[in-house]
């Protein structure tokens, strides 16, 4: 994937819901579970309660003999007729319902949590000695006031939002070749509790944010806002010192700011700025820095933050360099790079082309030497076409029948709000991964081959669909676009949590824009999908109205700030 590459985690985390009973709360059981409450308390728990259908009242000895008992007092006589000695009777606690005390008519204002407690334990103590009570018969009655009940224990506020946006969005599915991707996402619950520091704050305004905006809390809202505040504050006062600025730790906050700024999206280019940012501190710490450890894991995602900024202000990436493309991965071998890095050794290539192509259509007419650039970018542009097909082949052969088509109608849709599907199929993956590779490989295809046809080249292609999903040269751009909108629900679907929402931002807006031959039908529900998107999952950034243009020049003023050099 583009935004998110591969971004696992440890399937651990409590979910919450929206509504959270409060701590400590009582709790109304039923009836049933004060005999629970009596067996905790010391009653027997082999006692039977009085007047209940099926409880013998017999001796203990015909219990046991399971006979009939005449239950005469004192003794049985049944035993003594039979010379057997009776055993007595078992005397039955009797239970007295008190849930209407509880239940009734409640004040206004509720007492505290402590008050509760303290006086069901005095109610409970009375009831025990008997010293306010009014006077039982001999078959006791035993009065178990319902006691406050701690439903939920008390959390660490922070710690449950880092949780929940964990679980929520940084969570992936095991896959042995994959990256040690999580191995980045545990720095998120290992930061320090010095809410100073840059490793706090950062991540509180991300896990507040995204807590507030799922649930619309205006007040956390404005938490995460005071957090982020002090995030970017701190941030630049780390980026003054040249140790600091080149820690692991360092580069997870400038992440978690630029996903925040999508969620609130207050600042339109605010998270390109965060992508900018990520830009200058990699290549700062050199690709040697990246073959091992949290860095070799968290590289992945670096690369796709940073070759998404690049290709909206389309310009040209230093990842495209090959030093960046092989010496990460020199210690384990070329071998080792997994089909989602090899997707984006060809995706870091797209900004710089997209630069040349502006260079050529603005190329002063006085000048010579546009001819030489054209057909050089055009060179290039086939390269890497013919590799993404190899890759597409391959693909093929490594992951045979990892799709197959179903129908949109079978899927429930009301849980995550999708409108009626357009399509008779769409596609469907045996595993997420193999989704976010084809849904990648698709982005790309559309991008370079708009690109040769800028020059007049039109790559030649089959009328005829081979295989569903296409194969290289089958279909025409429409037709690719359409098969990432028919990829979508999978990923709604699919993938835990928002997870999937997230990584469908870039493809979307590239599919968006290739659906040229639409008739009305795919595009609104395309523009559909995208609110959800951001009503559902949190992601402002991937409403239709807040697609990434190149017209999005303007660097965010509130966050400009903190990269600029000193």
């Amino acid at each position: 994937p583009i935004i998110a590459p591969i971004l696992e985690a440890d399937d651990w985390a409590p979910t919450l819901t929206h509504q959270h009973i409060l701590p400590n709360a009582p709790s109304h059981f039923p009836r049933s579970f004060f005999k629970l409450q009596a067996t905790r308390l010391g009653v027997h728990s082999d006692l039977k309660m009085v007047g209940i259908g099926g409880r013998s009242k017999g001796c203990k000895t015909c219990r046991r003999r399971r006979v009939k008992c005449d239950e005469a007092k004192p003794t049985c006589e049944r035993c003594q007729k039979l010379s057997l000695k009776c055993e007595g009777y078992v005397q039955f606690p009797e239970f007295v319902d008190m849930t209407v005390q509880f239940t009734g008519k409640k004040s206004a204002k509720q007492k505290p949590v402590e008050n509760d407690v303290l006086s069901s334990s005095t109610s409970a103590s009375t009831a025990t000695h008997g010293s306010t009570a009014s006077p039982r018969p001999e078959s006791s009655v035993i009065e178990l006031p319902l006691t406050s009940i701690p439903v939920n224990p008390k959390w660490n506020e922070q710690s449950m939002f880092t949780s929940h946006l964990v679980r929520k969005l940084f969570t992936w599915h095991d896959d042995k070749t994959s990256p040690r991707a999580s191995s980045w996402i545990e720095l998120l619950f290992q930061r320090t509790e010095d809410e100073a520091a840059l490793s706090f704050t950062s991540v509180s305004a991300l896990a507040t944010t995204y807590f507030a905006k799922v649930n619309r809390n205006g007040d956390l809202m404005r938490k995460g806002a005071g957090f982020y505040s002090r995030a970017l504050r701190t941030l630049r006062s780390n980026l003054e010192d040249s140790t600091l600025a080149l820690e692991d730790d360092l580069v997870v906050a400038v992440i978690c700011m630029a996903i925040y700024e999508m969620i609130t999206f207050t600042q339109p280019t605010g998270w390109l700025h965060h992508y900018k940012g990520l830009a200058r501190l990699t290549a700062m710490r050199g690709p040697h820095r990246h073959q091992s450890g949290v860095a070799s894991a968290i590289l992945p995602t670096l690369r796709s933050c940073i070759a998404a900024g690049y290709l909206v202000e389309r310009k040209r990436c230093f990842l495209e360099s090959p030093e960046w493309k092989t010496i990460p991965w020199a210690k384990r071998g070329l071998h080792t790079k997994t089909p989602s890095e090899e997707l984006q050794d060809l995706l870091c290539d797209l900004p710089g082309y997209l630069e040349d192509i502006d260079k050529i259509f603005t190329w002063n007419p006085k000048k010579s030497g546009k001819e030489e650039l054209a057909k050089d970018l055009c060179s290039r542009v086939l390269t890497t076409l013919e590799a993404l097909y190899a890759w597409r082949w391959d693909w093929e052969q490594k992951f045979p029948n990892s799709t197959y088509l179903i129908s949109p109608r079978d899927l429930d849709v009301s849980s995550i709000r999708l409108p009626p599907s357009p399509f008779e199929s769409i596609i469907w993956f045996t595993s997420p991964h193999r989704a976010a590779e084809l849904m990648t490989y698709n982005a790309i295809r559309l991008i370079t081959t708009r690109t040769l046809e800028m020059f007049g080249i039109d790559m030649p292609s089959s009328d005829i669909f081979i295989s569903d999903p296409l194969l290289p040269m089958e279909g025409t751009r429409h037709d690719v676009a359409v098969e990432i909108c028919r990829m979508t629900e999978y990923h709604l679907h699919a993938f835990s949590q928002s997870s999937g929402a997230f990584m469908l931002i870039f493809p979307l807006n590239v599919a968006h824009l290739h659906l040229n031959e639409d008739k009305g039908r795919i595009k609104p529900w395309l523009e559909a999908v995208m609110s959800v998107v951001a009503d559902l999952h949190g992601f402002e950034l991937g409403r239709k109205e807040n697609m990434p243009r190149r017209s999005m020049k303007h660097d965010s003023k509130f966050t400009q700030f903190a990269y600029q050099s000193p």
